[in-house]
Order: structure tokens, then sequence, then C-alpha cells
């Protein structure tokens, strides 16, 4: 899955068998369905959802 939201791309990623997380890329990125990443976190910038779409908040 690919969406554009103005600048920024919103990517589904599968993590195997982690899961699927949905990342947000800016609009240069050149990455295609199929293509194998790497990943890295900026931890105060990840927000955590329940299955049901509703935000988890963490202390």
């Amino acid at each position: 899955m690919t969406e554009s939201v103005f600048v920024n791309i919103y990517r589904g990623v599968d993590c195997g068998e982690l899961g699927k997380i949905t990342v947000r890329t800016d609009g240069e990125s050149d990455v295609k369905a199929g293509d194998q990443i790497g990943l890295s976190f900026h931890t105060n910038k990840l927000h955590f959802f329940y299955s049901k779409g509703l935000f988890a908040a963490f202390p």
C-alpha cells in the first residue's frame, strides 16, 4: 500500500514474522513494491495503534 499525503508518502511494510507496519517517507523516496529495505526509527516520533485503529498511549 502506498498513499501520498502532501510531501510525505505512507507505505505499508511487511516485516515478516513481526507483522506489517506503516512508515512515513519523504516524497523523494524511490522505493518500489517488492524492494527489501532497512529501517531505522526515531523513537521520539513513533506512534502505536491497537489493531482496531485506536491510539495506544504509553506512559
